[in-house]
Order: C-alpha cells, then structure tokens, then sequence
C-alpha cells in the first residue's frame, strides 16, 4: 500500500490506475493524489481539537488560503449524505467516537478526489454496531465506481463485504478467488500456509484464595476528555483467571492503561496486589510482579532504534547483575540472554542484534509478550494485544495469555476486539465513559455492543 501511496519506491514491476500505467521512477504522493489514490490509516490522523470541515480544509488541495466555513462544512454535509457516512460536524474530532472518526476519514479522502480507497484495518476498534454502520457506506461508494481495498485480518468481515480476496503470504500473492468461494477457514490457511486448529483453553487453576491476585479499588484518574476520566473505578482478578474489560476507545481504556503501568498518577483509590496495598509507579508495580504489555507497541511498548536484545532487558533494572555491571549494559550477556527468549517464543529473524524496527508486526509483538512473560508475573496487563496481527500471530498471543492462566497467574485483558474479549475471558465488565459496567456472563457479542454503546448503562461494581 506504501507503494501505491507513493511513499515507497518498487524495485521493479508496474502500477495502473484505471488502465493507465504510471512512471514509477517519478511516483510520489502528490503523483498518486492526482490520480485519484487515498487512504484511512489504521490510526486516526485527524487533529482532536478541529472539527471534521476543519480537518478537510485543512487537507485541501484546492490551493486556497481563505478557510470558507460555511462551504466547507455544506460540502462536507453533502459527502456525507450521499454516502451514508453520518458525522457530527459541529464538534472537536475529539468528541467523536472512533467509528465517526473513521467515517470522517473516509469523507476526508473523498473530498480529496479519491477513485481508489484503502482502508487499513478500519473495524480494528470498533464495536459490532459500528462496524454494521460503516459497511452500507462502503457499500455505496462500491456501487459509485469506487476501487476499495479493505485490508483485515476479520475473516468474517472480508467474507460479508468483499467481492474478491486477494491473499498475501510473506510478501507473495498466493491467491485471488471470489469472495464467496472461500471460507474464513481456508482463508487462514493460505494465510498461514498450514491449518489452524481450534483454540484449546487448558483449564483454569482452581484456587481457594480469598483474597484475589490483583484488584483495583475505587479508582480515579484524570482522563484526556470527561468522558474517559476514571470514576470509582473497582474490579478483581482471581489467580488463575482473565478478567475482559471492553470497551470502545475514548471511553478510559488509555487512562487506565497508563494508572496499571505507572505513569498516570491516581486521583483516588489503590491497587492491590495479593491483598497489599502497592504504591503507584513503574519500579512499585513491577516490583509487585505486575507485568504491563502495551497496547500500543509504537509508542508505550517497543524502542525503535534498539535492537531486539535491547529492547527484551528494556525494563530490567540497571542494578540487575545479569545485564549490568557498574551500572554499565553488558552486551553479551544480553545477547546469550535474547537467543534463548527468542528460540523459545518463536522470534524471527533468530538475530538479537537486529533493529526492533526491521521486524514484522507480528514478530514485533512476539517480542513484547516475550518480555513481559519471561518475567513471570504474577499479574499481567495486556491491552489489545492481538490488535494489527494476522491470524497465526494473533493465536500465539491468545495462546500465551491461557498459558499463564492455567499455571495460576491472573490476567487484566482490557481490549476493544469483543470477540477476543469473549474468546478469552472467564469474566468480562465494560468500561463506559470511565466507569466500569457489569456484563451478564451469557452476553453475546451482539449484547456486549449494546452495553458498551449505551452510555446510560447502569455502572457496578465487579
């Protein structure tokens, strides 16, 4: 897609839009703009404190200086009608949830002329209901003339819209079919190259302990907006237990997030680890045994620039004799140290020398978990850890998670994907605008949707 975008240069082959072929030695973005290509990213790129038209405006390519509100905004209201794509306008992109924050994305590259529209894992966050809203759109500008490619790891979403599948495999194609000729099942498999057996849950740790493993008690935190500020937050995770807590983005996930890591500070409450009160902090926490895998390997979980062997110590401390000496990083140590991490969790290139940053996303994930596993915790937080990978990924880390569960640790899995949630999970709440919300242990993924969409639901504690 970088390629198509203009952002990467091809070594060899050709690019045609719409029968005409392109110079690729002088392809650019601005080249493939002016014919006709756009994309929505995986992660927003709005700016939060501008309204849609204002974010439009400010993406014009008309070459005018002169910010014409009241036409940007009828412009923008008729995209939107004739497309299906319903977008508060009149409010910060901040306010959005994340589901209208995709359709103004898509509104954005329509003003901008786009024929040819990719969306880059664009149901990642969103709820079922969402997810049903955005397709009759997709839909619509299909049926206008519009190429989209939907790129998706959601095997059951390719199938219900798509018209053909195209199947990459370690940068190869390895197959183009129809999309009604392929279940989600062989799917995977040319995506893997082997089948996929069924997930198997190994039991769970059946523990007499009174006291739970790890719980958060009336917890406060200040939030990025109001409606993701933490209110009496309160929820327990047993040893041997997941406890899910979904969620729509915007609604206190980060926040949260950041409080079990240490580096948001609390306004009120505490954390309990095994019954003991643990002071807020990083070294506090981890010294506690409470492992944090990030749900954002970019920015809170992975150094680029660092190697791989680097990147596995990251969080050891500079007193830890097995890395350190004389508070200096002792190289070789670390290396021998990664080699062994990276053979027992499958981490390829097998090179610990290696930029963090040359690897898969996959890859890049298996080393994060690597990390965080091997430092047996007795608590893990992990926050959408599945999100971005393919299927074979994604099962390792699913696998990983049961894995310590079943040898007695307890695992906080806050994630917007419900059909992880309720894949993994003995027990699931909802945070809805920084409150957490019982969930009945029947709920389905359609009821869990509704839960997290009613912002009138009834808080409780779990």
């Amino acid at each position: 897609m970088h390629v198509l975008l203009g952002l990467v240069r091809p070594d060899t082959g050709r690019l045609e839009i719409a029968g005409r072929e392109l110079d690729l030695a002088s392809y650019s973005p601005g080249a493939a703009l002016r014919a006709g290509v756009g994309m929505v990213h995986q992660h927003s790129t709005l700016v939060p404190a501008m309204t849609v038209p204002e974010n439009i405006a400010l993406a014009a390519v008309d070459g005018s200086i002169l910010f014409r509100r009241a036409r940007v905004r009828a412009r923008v209201a008729r995209l939107a009608e004739q497309y299906a794509l319903d977008v508060p306008l009149d409010v910060p992109v901040a306010q959005l949830s994340v589901g209208q924050r995709q359709r103004a994305e898509i509104l954005r590259t329509l003003e901008r002329g786009a024929r040819v529209i990719v969306l880059d894992e664009p149901t990642a966050a969103l709820t079922p209901a969402e997810t049903h809203a955005l397709f009759p759109g997709l839909r619509r500008l299909r049926d206008a003339g519009s190429a989209i490619v939907f790129i998706s790891h959601k095997l059951e979403e390719i199938e219900g819209l798509a018209d053909r599948v195209a199947v990459l495999r370690r940068g190869v194609l390895v197959a183009v079919k129809g999309a009604r000729e392929a279940d989600a099942r062989e799917l995977g498999s040319l995506m893997l190259g082997r089948d996929l057996p069924g997930l198997v849950r190994p039991p769970a740790v059946q523990r007499a302990e009174v006291v739970p493993a790890f719980a958060l008690r009336d917890l406060e935190a200040p939030g990025l907006r109001e409606a993701s500020r933490l209110k009496g937050v309160s929820l327990a995770v047993k040893a041997g237990e997941i406890v899910g807590v979904a969620g729509i983005d915007g609604n206190g996930q980060r926040e949260l997030e950041e409080v079990l890591a240490g580096v948001r500070p609390m306004t009120a409450g505490r954390i309990e680890v095994a019954g003991r009160p643990v002071a807020p902090g990083v070294r506090s926490l981890r010294a506690a045994g409470v492992s944090h895998l990030s749900g954002e390997r970019e920015r809170g979980g992975l150094v680029a620039g660092f190697t791989i062997a680097e990147n596995l110590i990251l969080k050891s401390s500079y007193d830890d004799p097995r890395f350190f000496r004389g508070g200096l990083l002792e190289l070789d140590p670390a290396r021998q140290y990664a080699r062994g991490v990276m053979q027992r969790f499958g981490i390829e290139p097998a090179d610990p020398d290696l930029d963090i940053a040359t690897l898969s996303g996959g890859n890049a994930q298996k080393v994060a978990v690597a990390r965080e596993l091997d430092a047996r915790p007795r608590v893990l937080v992990a926050v959408n850890p599945t999100r971005g990978l393919d299927v074979g990924s994604a099962r390792f880390v699913n696998e990983q998670l049961l894995a310590l569960r079943s040898e007695g640790g307890a695992v906080l899995l806050v994630s917007t994907e419900l059909d992880e949630v309720l894949l993994l999970a003995d027990r699931v709440v909802a945070l809805v605008e920084g409150r957490v919300v019982s969930v009945p242990r029947d709920a389905d993924r359609a009821a869990l949707g509704a839960i997290l969409l009613s912002g009138a639901a009834k808080s409780a504690v779990a």
